[in-house]
């Protein structure tokens, strides 16, 4: 069937995907003998939508995972869905609250609740599912997971348990990270900090002067912290004072020396507030203070404030609070300056200390078994990095994840929702405690309310995912049995490559390696591939407040296709590296894609019903040649930058080649009638095509399907051979290479001295080397530039005086228009330049006019200052191009 007029997505992708589905080319053999290549896809919102996010997170590995796949690898490429614990909770209360019902969770208690959102993420997961498939993403289906598969919750509570037994759990008071808004606690991962304008108070504070942003805290203060060595505050070190605060408590602080405190910073004294503050707790456990929480956890104060400011919200007390002060003459001073306020990056909400029982993961422990010793938590994430096992790309984010180690703190892992893995623990009575993948068996027990934060369950993902499901319903089976029998974690542990964004390294990425090498012994991935944000054109992130710049992945498949997105994504992408994504770029990508479609038509055109079919060994013309020395070539370079994962230099190589070596040099060349019917060519050109098709596959997957199918391919071209080089000697061609850069010196002069494209020119070539080859392709050099007459001369004579010359290595190249192109040329620069002067006057003009200057928008004026200037410019270069002719 002849190709069309343009590539059409819309009536081709969904087709290309189910023929690709149906024929099980995305399904991964494990017992095939090939070398293992896997990716574990980081598994989007099971309720959320394709964002640019996701699109350049799937372009990536799809483009990894084809090119494995056709190289060789048993590729399997899992995909799968988070369950966002507190994200989903949120959005189905909400939706239950807008019908009417004003608290889901009293109305319909845990089970019911916990039952509806299950049924509203199945009712969704379909949605992100066919966005995953528009995408063209070659991943698995047949072993598609869930972050709350029976499967994978099994092996979240085996880990709960494990962890729990070597001391590695543990529940205890500590200061969490409260969100009022969302009514749980937060990682400190999942905080951001702002900047905003605020107040700096200085309060007297019984014989010393203390500092803080929030003086409404003060009224729960159990001690005031010096540094030991202050000389200033020795006399009142262990004694004990007591603050009557103006309506509200009076309060006893006892005097502490402790060497957390910074004697250089404000008066050295510090208000210790153990219950709203991490810092302050620490400082308390070590001098045994005791703690008064005066913040509720619906961010209120609570009667321990005073009945004066009970009730209020942290603002409204704050307020008051330094009203009463001042009206007091306790306020020494307020300024105002920069603070750093932390907020929960998934409400947007500030962040409120308070003291809570939550469940923790021991950091500092040395329990796990790691390379013969035994070490901690915190110590085996930095070995498997510093070791070289895993290698994070792009390599500055090694220095970001070394800082986070070093400055880890126990992970609060309990969350106070409904929704996700609720913690396996159970107790009965005062002391009878159960912890374990197994309900207890009798009456009486009590699981803990709490669940799992979702980075537990997500730090497991790439070998949970891998756990035979028909397994984990045994429950006999002790956990190292799991993983022994399990086919695909045999087979396909560890992953090759774990790909997300950089903003996620410290969330999932160094959690990840915690989990699985406490759960498994093993490293989780051999390579940390971090990509950067996607920007609007101007630099900004993409945001719906812009939306003339804004770039929505499902509008631009509808619009341009997948293939458009995908390569707009991948074209000069490096590792770390932020991506402006513009229409701009989608339009150029569009033209790749076009002219890899029209070099396709003229390819048929040129063989007819002729499917030559084979790898040519040899070629007997230079110009074949050298078409199958530079596939060897770009074969080998591209290898080489895939190899380092260097997606984007590989395809701008590619882009590179194919533009200027096939379409603009091969294509024109074989035109020449010797070439033309020669049946070596038709079967270099075939071959070259194949080859090209296939090196582009793993960046457009969908248009280079379609085109292998219809210049006669052996069956799908996802499962086809990646090309391999012939080894073919670059040294042989490089008289034709000679050719090839003269042809391309030519081109540049005439684009250089702005020589229109259609006009005949006169060369002359002095030739240093090559000079038979060059002479022999007389025909492919006047065909590929338009020449009034080609000259050779040896290497001493004269180039002609009047001419542009371009230099080589092995050639001197002379360019000159001939005399009617010339004249042609000249009447028609003659006409833009009066045309230009006139526009010039016109300007001018109304520059002139007072009235104009005056009375006209300050802007309008400017713009016609501005088209004067670009005039002057135009005009300016017509008159050099005339001198030059």
């Amino acid at each position: 069937m002849a190709l069309g007029k343009h590539w059409e997505p819309r009536e081709h992708e969904k087709d290309i995907y189910r023929r690709w589905e149906e024929s099980s080319a995305f399904v991964a053999d494990r017992d095939s003998g090939k070398p293992p290549f896997t990716i574990a896809m980081p598994p989007p919102n099971a309720t959320g939508t394709l964002h640019v996010g996701h699109s350049i997170m799937l372009a990536i590995e799809d483009a990894m995972i084809r090119w494995r796949r056709m190289a060789g690898d048993e590729a399997l490429w899992v995909p799968g869905t988070d369950h966002a614990a507190i994200a989903t909770e949120s959005v189905v209360i909400a939706r239950l609250q807008k019908e009417g019902m004003a608290d889901p969770r009293g109305t319909l208690g845990r089970e019911e609740l916990v039952s509806r959102i299950a049924r509203f993420v199945e009712e969704s997961r379909a949605t992100i599912r066919s966005q995953i498939r528009a995408m063209g993403s070659s991943c698995d289906w047949s072993r598609e997971r869930y972050t709350m598969d029976a499967s994978l919750h099994r092996c979240v509570n085996e880990v709960f348990a494990r962890m729990f037994r070597d001391g590695l759990i543990y529940r205890g008071p500590r200061i969490v990270n409260w969100d009022p808004h969302l009514q749980t606690t937060v990682s400190d991962d999942e905080i951001y900090h702002e900047t905003r304008r605020a107040k700096f108070y200085t309060m007297r504070y019984g014989p010393f002067l203390v500092g803080t942003s929030r003086p409404e805290t003060k009224l729960g203060d159990t001690a005031v912290a010096v540094h030991p060595g202050d000389e200033r505050y020795r006399e009142h070190v262990g004694k004990t004072y007591e603050i009557a605060w103006p309506n509200g408590p009076t309060i006893k602080v006892k005097v502490v020396a402790d060497e957390s405190v910074d004697p250089e910073f404000g008066t050295g004294c510090l208000g210790v507030t153990p219950a709203h503050s991490a810092i302050d707790f620490e400082i308390a456990e070590r001098h045994g203070l005791p703690l008064i929480q005066i913040i509720g956890e619906d961010g209120r104060m609570t009667a321990a404030a005073g009945p004066h400011y009970a009730g209020m919200t942290v603002l409204e007390c704050r307020k008051a609070f330094a009203a009463e002060l001042e009206a007091a003459g306790l306020l020494a001073e307020v300024k105002d300056y920069d603070q750093q306020l932390s907020l929960c990056y998934r409400s947007k909400k500030p962040i409120e200390p308070l003291p809570k029982e939550q469940w923790f993961v021991d950091v500092n422990k040395a329990a796990v078994e790691w390379k013969g010793a035994r070490r901690s938590l915190r110590e085996v994430m930095r070995d498997a990095v510093e070791s070289g096992d895993i290698t994070i790309l792009p390599g500055h984010e090694q220095r970001k994840y070394f800082h986070w180690i070093d400055n880890l703190r126990d992970w609060c892992i309990s969350r106070q929702i409904w929704w996700g893995h609720r913690i396996p623990v159970w107790t009965r009575g005062e002391g009878e405690l159960h912890v374990g993948h197994v309900p207890p068996d009798g009456d009486g027990w009590t699981q803990d309310p709490d669940t799992l934060d979702t980075w537990f369950s997500s730090a497991l993902w790439t070998w949970s995912t891998l756990i035979d499901p028909a397994l984990c319903e045994d429950t006999s089976l002790e956990f190292p049995e799991l993983l022994a029998r399990s086919p695909d974690f045999q087979r396909f542990h560890p992953t090759a490559v774990m790909e997300t964004g950089y903003d996620i390294l410290f969330f999932w990425v160094a959690r990840m390696v915690l989990a699985t090498t406490y759960a498994t012994g093993r490293i989780p991935f051999e390579t940390v591939y971090l990509h950067g944000l996607v920007l609007d054109r101007d630099g900004d992130k993409m945001s719906k407040s812009k939306p003339e710049t804004s770039i929505d992945p499902l509008d631009t498949i509808e619009e341009y296709g997948a293939d458009v997105l995908r390569l707009s994504l991948l074209l000069g992408n490096a590792p770390g590296k932020d991506l402006r994504l513009s229409d701009e770029r989608l339009t150029g990508c569009k033209r790749l894609i076009n002219k890899l479609w029209n070099a396709t038509k003229l390819v048929l055109m040129t063989l007819g019903e002729e499917r030559p079919g084979g790898v040519p060994q040899s070629a007997e013309h230079p110009v074949n040649a050298w078409m199958l020395t530079r596939l060897d070539r770009l074969v080998e370079q591209m290898d080489g930058r895939l190899a380092g994962w260097h997606l984007g230099d590989a395809a701008e190589m590619l882009r590179s080649a194919f533009w200027g070596e096939f379409c603009d040099t091969y294509l024109e060349a074989i035109k020449v009638p010797e070439l033309a019917e020669s049946p070596e060519t038709r079967q270099v050109l075939h071959h070259a095509l194949r080859t090209y098709l296939a090196l582009f596959h793993p960046f457009m997957p969908f248009v280079t399907e379609h085109l292998w199918q219809e210049i006669g391919g052996d069956g799908l071209l996802v499962r086809a051979a990646w090309p391999t080089s012939g080894g073919r000697e670059p040294s042989a061609v490089a008289g034709t290479d000679a050719v090839v850069r003269l042809v391309g010196s030519i081109r540049r002069v005439r684009a250089e001295q702005g020589l229109d494209p259609h006009a005949a020119v006169a060369v002359t070539v002095r030739a240093r080397a090559h000079a038979n080859v060059m002479e022999a392709s007389r025909a492919v050099v006047e065909r590929l530039v338009k020449t009034e007459s080609l000259t050779f001369v040896g290497p001493d004579a004269e180039l002609p005086g009047d001419a542009a010359v371009a230099v080589d290595g092995e050639f001197d190249v002379a360019v000159q228009m001939g005399a009617a192109d010339r004249a042609a040329m000249r009447a028609r620069l003659e006409k833009q330049i009066e045309k230009a002067r006139g526009q010039l006057a016109g300007v001018l003009k109304r520059l002139d006019n007072e009235n104009f200057v005056t009375r006209a928008k300050p802007e309008a004026v400017q713009r016609a200052r501005d088209d004067a200037a670009s005039m002057r410019t135009t005009i300016a270069a017509i008159e050099e191009r005339l001198t030059a002719l």
